[in-house]
């Protein structure tokens, strides 16, 4: 019986432990502070890739709308031929403009003209793509080759 006391008397201590209300808000208070902290920072994220992604596509609208503007000269001096652009002058043209079109603060990279097709009545379009890294985990997608890629179409036709 004796060491059946010392076992009893440990039970009903840790019932009495148990049984305390004392320390389990600020558990919980933490838990969901940890949860909301972690909503925001997806909602940054999110909201960085999207201000990303509409920066890219005003890029591929300006470079197809360069693209469009070009004219290839053997058409527009041949009898019957409609001036129109071809392919060629219409990538060399998007390039071009992307080359001198600011991308933003640098989340934004490796950012390039992926397709460039020209339509029969003139409309050029020009497939941009890229990768971004989102704000607050920037430096873990870009460490980790993990970055999200975006692709844009931009089309424009000149009259």
């Amino acid at each position: 019986m004796s060491a059946c006391g010392p076992i009893r008397r440990r039970a009903r201590s840790l019932r009495a432990a148990l049984a305390e209300d004392s320390g389990t808000m600020t558990i919980l208070t933490t838990g969901v502070v940890a949860v909301v902290l972690m909503v925001i920072a997806l909602g940054v994220a999110i909201t960085g890739v999207h201000l990303e992604r509409n920066g890219l596509q005003h890029a591929a609208d300006g470079a197809a709308l360069a693209a469009s503007q070009t004219v290839d000269e053997a058409g527009l001096y041949t009898p019957g031929a409609q001036a129109t652009t071809t392919p060629a002058l219409a990538r060399r043209a998007a390039e071009d403009f992307l080359a001198r079109y600011p991308l933003g603060d640098g989340r934004l990279r490796d950012v390039g003209v992926a397709r460039v097709d020209v339509a029969e009545d003139g409309t050029v379009s020009v497939t941009l793509t890229g990768r971004v890294d989102p704000p607050l985990v920037g430096w873990f997608t870009s460490a980790t080759d993990m970055s999200i890629p975006l692709t844009t179409l931009g089309e424009a036709r000149a009259r």
